[in-house]
Formats: structure tokens, sequence, C-alpha cells
């Protein structure tokens, strides 16, 4: 009797969760479908859509069920949140239109006014370590809901503002630091949802920045045309509380985030591996994937790419205009230029899982720049000028996506949020020097009505970035058709 007491004693005890070295421990959030165990022979977690497997190659990187319904969820959510937070930078080129032509007419230069963009996409871009980290750290729904609160003020104060130095700081600083919080959360999270597809997923998810510009451009430039600066600033401010509030509840984490790992460290002590030590030396924001060569030329080319990058997106309508187009007709080639980019993104997304995302990378860059020299310098005509901004749209489109396939391929998935975002604050160097440059050598050398100057910019740019991305290639695997 009192060898069976005992023996059931122990079962019991061997239930609980203090019993770690026998059974393991299970733990989940509400933000988070991670289940957290410690017995290599617990193989299915209480959710049904994640399943860990013993023995994963990646000690950061568990190994899930591939591709779960509520991934597509993910996507969907990622999808719109890119929509409409990038599809208001992507169209910026519509309100530097207005500002020169009505609100700041002859009292600011396109240099001055090439700013306000510009220090959106560097602000969101600067701010990319922290950001990820943030993500990484508390979750990508926390981290999202914030920057989601952050850019609707940002634009109601741009809706009041009367100078352009109040615009440098609401539609651009303010804006891109809560945009920041938003897109790395959802540019990263469909990563860890997908491993064969992660190409494609990430694919779709950014082409929400292209497809919020195909229909954003348009509707932002009939409202400022009717209703005026304010109240159109006012209703973009209100359709990102409506949309995004509760497109972002539906991110959930599936790695451990940092508040959760030193939550089951407090709870359940260190894992196999893991220690004291090693924890106090974990830093919030960690560079140390800047030691990696690899990477270091994936970040100095983003910085090039960056530079000519966006110079289309913001000078195609003024240059349209420049030719006698129409500003209605001008403002449509904006959202080609982004309808392109979506499903340029969407298209090398499925490549680059196929072929490689370094591969991909340096295909869709080189493509891109030959259509600055080789189209867009002899863009005189509406076909030939809406010719460039489809093709530039799908070749350029695929440089983001393909990016953040590429960073999680050298650096892993564990810690994509933070190095993503280290990536992109090199690409804030380059989105800083880029369009502002354009604008000087427009009001300089093209006395504002020649683009060959900007042209002739932002294709070089983007040719040394090419040939930094063919390096990348060369160091990651000398054969030409590898895949890499």
């Amino acid at each position: 009797m009192q060898s069976t007491a005992a023996s059931n004693q122990e079962v019991t005890s061997e239930k609980t969760p203090d019993s770690q070295e026998r059974t393991g421990h299970l733990m989940t959030h509400q933000d988070s479908e991670l289940t957290i165990t410690n017995d290599t022979s617990s193989k299915k977690s209480p959710a049904d859509d994640v399943e860990l497997v013993a023995g994963s190659a990646d000690p950061d990187e568990p190994a899930y069920v591939d591709g779960p319904l509520y991934g597509w969820v993910i996507v969907f959510a990622a999808f719109t949140s890119q929509m409409v937070s990038m599809g208001v930078c992507n169209v910026y080129g519509v309100y530097q239109n207005h500002y020169f032509t009505n609100t700041f007419q002859g009292s600011a230069s396109t240099f001055q006014l090439a700013w306000i963009g510009s220090l959106a996409i560097m602000a969101l871009d600067l701010a990319g370590p922290f950001a990820g980290s943030i993500c990484d750290y508390f979750g990508h729904r926390q981290s999202a809901l914030v920057g989601v609160l952050v850019m609707t003020l940002s634009l109601v104060a741009a809706a009041f503002a009367t100078e352009v130095w109040q615009l440098y700081l609401s539609q651009g600083l303010l804006y891109g630091l809560g945009g920041s919080l938003t897109y790395f959360a959802s540019l990263t999270l469909p990563s860890q949802w997908f491993k064969r597809n992660r190409g494609f997923v990430t694919g779709i998810s950014i082409s929400g920045g292209g497809i919020g510009g195909l229909w954003l451009s348009p509707v932002i430039s009939k409202l400022l045309v009717s209703k005026g600066l304010r109240w159109t600033m006012l209703a973009v401010a209100i359709a990102h509380l409506v949309i995004l509030s509760p497109v972002c509840m539906l991110f959930k984490t599936r790695n451990e985030t940092g508040r959760q790992r030193i939550k089951r460290i407090k709870r359940f002590g260190f894992r196999k591996g893991e220690s004291l030590e090693q924890e106090k030396k974990r830093k919030f924001v960690d560079f140390t994937i800047l030691r990696d060569t690899r990477f270091c030329l994936l970040f100095v080319a983003g910085i090039f790419v960056v530079s000519g990058y966006f110079t289309p997106f913001y000078f195609i309508n003024s240059y349209a205009t420049q030719h006698g187009i129409d500003t209605s007709t001008a403002a449509l080639m904006v959202g080609v230029m982004n309808g392109s980019s979506a499903i340029g993104r969407i298209v090398m997304g499925l490549v680059s899982d196929k072929i490689g995302s370094i591969n991909a990378l340096l295909i869709s860059t080189f493509a891109a720049t030959l259509s600055l020299f080789l189209i867009w310098t002899f863009a005189k005509t509406v076909a030939i000028m809406f010719l460039f901004s489809v093709v530039y749209g799908l070749c350029c489109g695929a440089y983001l996506s393909s990016t953040v396939s590429a960073s999680g391929d050298i650096c892993g998935q564990g810690r994509l949020a933070t190095v993503t975002g280290i990536l992109y604050a090199g690409m804030a160097i380059g989105s800083t020097i880029g369009s502002p440059t354009s604008g000087a050598i427009l009001d300089s050398i093209g006395h504002k009505t020649d683009y060959t100057g900007v042209i002739i910019w932002s294709g070089t740019v983007m040719l040394i970035g090419t040939v930094l991305l063919f390096v990348l290639k060369y160091r990651t695997n000398k054969s030409m058709f590898v895949k890499v």
C-alpha cells in the first residue's frame, strides 16, 4: 500500500510544471502560437497548427509544421498592413506635386519638398534595428499597434501644418518612426509561419505596399484637388486607425520572444546550452551580424540601391506633367508603378524560392537599373512613360522582398526582425541621400525642367549596388548557376 501510494505520488509529481528534467514544460501566450518545451520527446504542441520536431538543425529556429492555415491569416494581415502604411509612403510624389504647384508654390524648392518623403523613409529605415528588436522582444502585435497609433497622430499633425518644416516633423520623421514599428512587424512575421515558400509569402506580404500605391495614388490626388490638404490628411489618418488596428490584432508570433524567454528562465531555469553569462552578454540590439562579410556586402549594396530606388516613384509625376501630361494621368503613372512593383514582389518571391534569394536580388536590381538607362532616358511620350512605370515597377519591387529572404538565409530566423532592421538602417543612408540629391540636381543642373541628370544619378548608384550584389553572390558561391 505504501509502495503504491509512493508510486502514485511520483507519477503526480511528474505531471507538474516544476518537474522540468522529467517531462519538460509547456508555456503558451495569448499573443503567440509559441509552445516552449525542453522535452525532446515532445513532438506536438497543444496548438494544432504548431509542431516542434526534435533535433532541429538551427537552435534558433524550431522545426514547425510548414504553412498552417493561420499562416495565411498572418500573410493577409501583413499584406493589409503594408498596403496602408507603405502605400502612403510610396505615393508621396502625389503630395509633392501638390505642394509644388499649390500649397508652397514659389516658397519652396523641389529639393526642400523632396526632403519630406525622404525623411519618412529615412526614419522608417534608420529606426529599423530598434523596431526589429522591439518585435523580437515584445512581440510583433504590440509593435505594430503602437506604430499604427503614431502614424495616425503624425497625419493629424500634418493636416494642420502651415510650414514645410512642420511637415518635416509630422509627415516626415514622426510618420516614418511609427511606420517602422508596423513595417518590420509585418515584413518579418510571415517567415515564422512558412519555410519552403518564405520568398513567396514574403513577396505577397510586401506587395501590399505596391497595391496600396496603386489605388491610393488616384484617390489621394482627387482628394487633394477636391477637399484640400487638411481634409485629405485627416481622411488618411482615420483610414489608418480603422483599417490597421483590427488587422494588427491578428498578428501572432511562433518564435520565442525576448520577454517570453526571460519569463521561462525565471520560472524553469536555463535550457541546455544556455547560461547566466550568455544571458548577460545578450543585448537588446545585437550588431554581431556585421562581423559576417556577406551581410556587410548586402548592407552596403542596400545603401547604393536605395539611393536611386525611390527617385522614379517621387519624380515620375512631375516628369510627366513637365512633358505636358495632365495631373490625373501623371498620378496614374505613380499608381501603375506601385501596382507593377506589387506583382514583381510576388513573382520574384516565388522565383527566389526556386533560384535562391541572392540570385533573385541580383537579377531584379540589374533589370531595374537597365530600365532607368534604356527606357526612362527616352520616355517622351505617354506610352513610353507608362512602359517605364510598368517595367521599373516589376523589376525594382522584387528588391525589398528578396532582401528579407537573403538576410534570413544569412542569419537564420531567430533574430530576423533585428537583422532586417539593421539592414534597413543602412538603407536609411541611401534614402536620405537619394531623392534630395535628385531634387538638387533637377534644381541646379536641370533648371527644374531637364531630368537627364536625375536619371543618370539614380541609374549610376543602382549600378554600383548591382556590382556589390554580384560580389556577394561570388562570395557565397563561386559557381555562376548554383542556387544561392
